[in-house]
């Protein structure tokens, strides 16, 4: 899932508790993928930071969410 489709998925009121956790999942995932690509310096140190900081606060919303 991308940044942009989970910040929509948060920015609904109806979204159910399923998408919401699939949403995580997902997310928590790419940002494995993105952290593990930074660290082998096979992507940009500046924009894999941002990507993951961003990433870091949807899944911080997200957590919230499913409380």
């Amino acid at each position: 899932m991308t940044i942009h489709e989970a910040s929509q998925l948060l920015s609904d009121d109806k979204v159910s508790r399923l998408q919401l956790l699939q949403c995580y999942e997902s997310l928590c995932k790419e940002y494995g993928y993105i952290q593990g690509m930074t660290i082998a310096n096979l992507r940009d140190l500046i924009s894999g930071r941002k990507t993951l900081a961003e990433m870091q606060l949807l899944i911080d919303q997200l957590k919230e969410r499913l409380k």
